[in-house]
């Protein structure tokens, strides 16, 4: 009985691709290896130059450091507030109604009710559950995700998912969320509470009129121009001399 014919192997190829194709005996194979060729025209060819080494843009924006991470991001003076990291120094709770005048000074929480006057220069947070019915003024940092029913003025505010203001808004700076409801004006510019031009410059406000001084009657005018007379000298009273008294007539 005779055996099978082995089939003979295909003799190894010559040339670059044999290059190309066989394993590499170490790693700097890798590094001498000729980048692929660019095949194809058009959009194919300007990607696969764009991004090379990698199978995508998407692969190759994910190797590439993000600006966030650079070495100012590790600075702390650099990173951004936030006061939600901070220790309220009054909070008035979810099931809490207070009604007048609340002055603090650095960070307010409202997650119940609020009816009155803010006094501060500090931050006020309204959480989901709270309302706050009154204004604001003067105040440096607001977030806010319940409801406002009165007019904000701060140098920075932010409008979260569930947050309402029925209200004026004025501040230097507004992130929002595409679900907010605000029922009212904004003035938002970094001047404010200032206005700004379409120039981008501050306006100033004008300077405030000098009270006009009061109209004199036409007849007192002319008293007033006409030269003080002069005081004649008082006349001199002639005294008659009187006659001399008559004697007694003799006894």
């Amino acid at each position: 009985m005779s055996t099978p014919p082995v089939p003979k192997s295909k003799p190894p190829k010559k040339g670059r691709s044999a290059k190309a194709h066989r394993a590499p005996d170490s790693p700097s194979d890798y590094e001498d290896a000729p980048p692929p060729p660019v095949r194809g025209s058009g959009h194919a060819a300007a990607k696969q130059m764009s991004s090379p080494g990698f199978d995508d843009d998407e692969d190759f924006s994910a190797r590439r450091p993000s600006p966030a991470y650079s070495d100012v991001g590790d600075d702390p003076q650099h990173e951004p507030k936030n006061i939600l990291e901070d220790v309220p120094e009054t909070t008035i709770g979810e099931n809490v109604t207070v009604n007048g005048n609340l002055a603090f000074e650095k960070l307010l929480r409202i997650d119940g009710s609020f009816e009155g006057k803010l006094e501060s220069t500090g931050d006020l947070i309204i959480g989901r559950s709270g309302t706050l019915i009154g204004d604001v003024e003067g105040m440096g940092e607001l977030i806010i995700d319940g409801k406002v029913q009165g007019n904000l003025s701060a140098n920075k505010i932010e409008l979260r998912a569930k947050a309402s203001v029925f209200g004026n808004i004025v501040c230097k700076s507004l992130t929002m969320d595409p679900t907010c409801v605000v029922v009212g004006s904004m003035n938002i510019n970094p001047f404010a509470p200032g206005e700004i031009g379409l120039d981008l410059k501050e306006v100033k406000p004008p300077e405030p009129e000098k009270p006009a001084a009061e109209e004199k009657p036409a007849a007192e005018e002319k008293k007033d121009e006409e030269p003080p007379k002069a005081d004649a000298p008082p006349a001199e009273e002639k005294k008659e001399d009187a006659p001399p008294a008559a004697d007694p007539p003799a006894a």
